[in-house]
Parts: structure tokens; C-alpha cells; sequence
């Protein structure tokens, strides 16, 4: 993720038992293309972030995520499509184009995986979104909504 992230302008230093992100000024708006076969579960995160920058994607060797929790390549199109995106999925693979537009208010369906809403939750940051189904999150990070709000995030819980 570090190195990929590279891409997006953020730096990531590991110094002993600590990390430090950092953003840089400058966001490389060329596609970023992947096969990501050795790690299909970062697909999700790659994706929503790609689409909060604006940023066009193709992201290969994702033919695990049609048997995960759900079929997270369909569940991504979904709800990508949602907020505007212009998305197309293959059964290994999954295309996004490139824009600067983003729905509002719009509720991101989980479909009872973790990693769909963690995926999702950043996008808060550029618009007002609800996570169905939040506490799906503690199958793997119990503490993901108190995390966020620590580094300032509004969650309303309903």
C-alpha cells in the first residue's frame, strides 16, 4: 500500500513500532494500472480512493474477490456507481474512469464486509455519505469508528 499510495502523493516512513503518513503537495492524476493478484483484498480501498481523487483505474487480478464475503468486484460497482463513478467490472478485473464529480448523501451499502465500509468511510472527507450496516467493521478493526473520530472525523451513529 505504501508503495501505491506513492502515487496519490502520500509518503509512508516505518520507524521502529511507528509509522508516519505524510501527504504531499503533488497527486499524480495519471491511471493507475495494477494487477494485483499477490493482494486482491486492497482492491476495495484502491478503487475508493482512485475515485475520491479522480483518478482513472485499472486494477487486474481480482478473481478471488468474486467468492470473498460478497462479490466485492459487483459491490464495488454498485456503490461507486452510486456516487457518480463510471465503473465497469469483469469477473478479474475492474475499470474506473477518471472525473471530478461526487453525489451527495448517498448510502454506501456494506453487504456484510468489513472491508466495504472501511473502504468507503474516507470519502466522508469530500462528502456526506451513510455506511449501512457499520458495525460489520469489528470482524476485523473493533475500534475503526472510535479511531476515526480521534483524528477527526464526524461519525453520527443512528
Amino acid at each position: 500500500m505504501a508503495q501505491i499510495y506513492q502515487h496519490f502523493g502520500v509518503t509512508t516512513t516505518f520507524e521502529g513500532n511507528h509509522i508516519t503518513i505524510t501527504k504531499n503537495t503533488g497527486t499524480s492524476k495519471e491511471k493507475l494500472i495494477r494487477d494485483l493478484k499477490n493482494a486482491p483484498d486492497i482492491a476495495q480501498t484502491i478503487a475508493v480512493t482512485c475515485f475520491g481523487l479522480g483518478i482513472a483505474c485499472d486494477l487486474t487480478g481480482l478473481h478471488t474477490l468474486k467468492i470473498k464475503e460478497t462479490d466485492r468486484l459487483e459491490a464495488l460497482r454498485e456503490e461507486l456507481t452510486k456516487l457518480g463513478a463510471t465503473i465497469s467490472v469483469t469477473d478479474k478485473s475492474l475499470h474506473l474512469e477518471s472525473q471530478n464529480k461526487m453525489n451527495k448523501e448517498v448510502a454506501i451499502a456494506t453487504y456484510n464486509d468489513h472491508r466495504m465500509a472501511m473502504a468507503f468511510a474516507p470519502l466522508a472527507l469530500k462528502t456526506s455519505i451513510r455506511i449501512e450496516d457499520a458495525n460489520v467493521v469489528t470482524k476485523s478493526y473493533r475500534n475503526f469508528w472510535k479511531d476515526l473520530k480521534k483524528i477527526g472525523f464526524q461519525v453520527t451513529e443512528i
